[in-house]
């Protein structure tokens, strides 16, 4: 019996663990006002003619959940991420 307890505690600890590992801790990011409008993009011509307001750290970017770099760009009043691959630059766009 003890056997049994001690093998649905160790199933618990690996979906806890599993769990974190996939990125779902991220779900309690909430978004800041205005951070639901940042765009991303990796193509050079979308930030043509935009003018870059800061950085946006790579262990931003680079998560499987957005909303961190979103918060981070609009706290920066940007409204859309160039993703350079090892981080983001910022950049306000008026088009």
């Amino acid at each position: 019996m003890m056997f049994m307890e001690r093998g649905a505690a160790r199933g618990s600890l690996i979906l806890i663990l599993a769990a974190l590992s996939t990125g779902c801790v991220l779900s309690g990011i909430i978004l800041a006002p205005g951070a639901d409008q940042v765009k991303f993009t990796s193509n050079p011509a979308d930030v043509s003619g935009c003018s870059p307001v800061g950085n946006i750290p790579a262990n931003a970017i680079n998560l499987p959940d957005p909303r961190l770099a979103q918060n981070e760009a609009v706290g920066l009043d940007a409204n859309i991420v160039f993703n350079t691959g090892y981080g983001g630059v910022a950049y306000h766009c008026t088009k």
